[in-house]
């Protein structure tokens, strides 16, 4: 798989919406969305570290364990401003890992996947992403390829 990072938050683009900050926040909901038809019919299963936290987030674990979580089941649980902090979200094609997105501090992505049309998306969205270090790729809870595009 071929991996990138990039930073959670960002300036607000000139003539976006105006809030009371000049940052804007990339979450879970925005990254799923990114990912268009790719990630439709992916089936997640989710990780979040501290889940205690926040009742949602245990709910959240609960709902993609055994066989996971729909895509659009997904979004529909997620607030579309919601952070997790630190957590791992593994998108399944059947049984096959095809993207990881992993939500770090509250600082970064980490976004893992083997189709090279998807990680080019990403870049053109987040032009600051550059390769994930190979430290960062072990960490994952679930296995990946660790050659790049």
């Amino acid at each position: 798989m071929g991996s990138v990072t990039f930073a959670a938050w960002r300036d607000r683009p000139p003539g976006g919406q105006e809030r009371s900050s000049r940052q804007h926040y990339v979450t879970l909901a925005e990254l799923l969305v990114r990912l268009g038809s790719f990630g439709l019919g992916l089936t997640w299963k989710v990780q979040i570290y501290d889940a205690q936290l926040h009742g949602r987030f245990a709910e959240l674990e609960d709902a993609s364990a055994g066989s996971g979580i729909g895509t659009l089941e997904l979004l529909a649980v997620v607030a579309p401003d919601q952070q997790f902090i630190d957590g791992d979200f593994a998108g399944y094609a059947g049984d096959q890992l095809v993207v990881v997105l992993r939500e770090f501090d509250s600082t970064s992505w980490d976004f893992c996947t083997a189709d090279a049309s998807v990680i080019r998306e990403i870049r053109r969205h987040y032009p600051d992403a550059t390769p994930t270090p190979e430290d960062v790729l072990q960490e994952l809870p679930w296995q990946t390829d660790q050659r790049e595009l």
